[in-house]
């Protein structure tokens, strides 16, 4: 199915590739867990909920073009002690490098896909296997990275603090931006894209954006990265409808079948999705499915 996006957005015309450009969205979402027999639960920071919560966390790739959502691999973090422990960033790296060699061996390109993450996934190791699967990379980089801009060595908070007093460009009610270039010693060129948004309170908050294609514009970058939500509402329809992280499975090896089933479970509605005559939501589709799953 992700190789059909492919061959669609080749073959169709310019208004059809910008809006089935084929995009693969990384991410994590946590699970918590009450129980002391449940096997690797482990303390993580839960950003929607503000404090820390012991369960299972679990890292989705998503291939996304126009309307239709695939998940291409849904993997379950271990902490260190247990023996098929991978960091998050092992787990995507590696599903782009799976991804990488069946498009080798389909003799399919990659150059005109987007790959989306935010902060935690642009790592030296992610961002290498993106750049050299060809993928057109949008993401934000932590404050650790360093930048040479300006004949300095600077993080994106310094960089913020110099282009503070230049002009910058209007994008949307609240949102102005600046396009730089800058160069990173590992990454090469790259376009870093400075926001600055007024927030209701009158604060003003500023983030950085950077991508791999300096062909990129600034609103481009900007909207493509809006683009990375749709694995957030992915994680809340699977929560919701496909009972993703509900299970009460003690063991770990039940809690991947789970995982599983629920991967399988995305790809039948998403499967569905394509078949329907006419624009059907998540929610629909999993009740219309249950129900002719019900009369069988």
């Amino acid at each position: 199915m992700f190789f059909e996006f492919i061959e669609e957005f080749e073959n169709s015309d310019d208004t059809g590739k910008s809006r089935l450009r084929v995009r693969i969205i990384a991410d994590d979402t946590k699970s918590e867990k009450f129980g002391k027999c449940i096997e690797f639960v482990k303390k993580l920071f839960d950003n929607g909920k503000k404090r820390h919560i012991t369960g299972h966390n679990y890292v989705l790739v998503l291939a996304v073009s126009g309307d239709m959502v695939i998940p291409l691999s849904f993997v379950m973090w271990f902490p260190k002690d247990h023996p098929d422990h991978r960091s998050k960033n092992d787990i995507v790296r590696d599903e782009i490098n799976l991804l990488k060699k069946e498009c080798d061996r389909r003799e399919v390109s990659l150059g005109e896909a987007e790959f989306l993450a935010d902060s935690a996934f642009c790592v030296q190791k992610v961002m290498t296997a993106a750049e050299v699967a060809g993928l057109r990379i949008v993401t934000r980089p932590g404050n650790r990275h360093k930048f040479e801009f300006g004949g300095e060595l600077l993080t994106p908070n310094e960089i913020v603090g110099k282009v503070a007093d230049r002009q910058w460009n209007y994008s949307e009610a609240g949102h102005c931006y600046q396009r730089i270039s800058a160069r990173h010693h590992v990454y090469g060129e790259v376009i870093l894209v400075i926001r600055r948004r007024v927030l209701r309170n009158g604060k003003i908050v500023h983030d950085v954006l950077i991508c791999n294609k300096k062909f990129y514009n600034a609103v481009r970058i900007h909207k493509a990265y809006k683009e990375r939500w749709e694995i957030e509402m992915c994680f809340k329809y699977y929560k919701q409808y496909l009972m993703l992280g509900k299970s009460k499975f003690r063991k770990a090896a039940s809690v991947r079948s789970h995982l599983s089933c629920v991967a399988m479970a995305g790809l039948i509605v998403a499967l569905f999705r394509r078949q329907c005559s006419r624009k059907t939501s998540f929610r629909r589709a999993v009740r219309l499915i249950a129900r002719e799953l019900h009369d069988i």
